[in-house]
């Protein structure tokens, strides 16, 4: 989510940048961070072990569905997806 703040002046500006710089790159490391210890955890669980770990905009972003809209797809191809035997 950006944020824009307007600046009022030039002296002002570099002092805004700055801050508006910092925002962003604290932003994308909590983001990195989260990912990042996902990326561990899946290594060792499997993906689907641990979307219960997620919270519902986790999900949605990852899976791009929600949990209702996931199940319903996993129910119409999982005896496509499930070997027999």
């Amino acid at each position: 989510m950006a944020e824009f703040i307007a600046l009022s002046s030039e002296s002002d500006s570099g002092e805004e940048m700055d801050t508006l710089m910092l925002l962003y790159l604290t932003s994308k490391w909590q983001n990195s961070v989260w990912k990042s210890e996902y990326m561990k955890m899946r290594k060792t669980y499997g993906e689907f072990a641990l979307t219960s770990e997620l919270s519902a905009k986790q999900f949605t972003n990852y899976f791009r569905l929600n949990r209702s809209e996931f199940n319903e797809v996993h129910r119409l191809v999982q005896n496509s997806i499930y070997s027999e035997g």
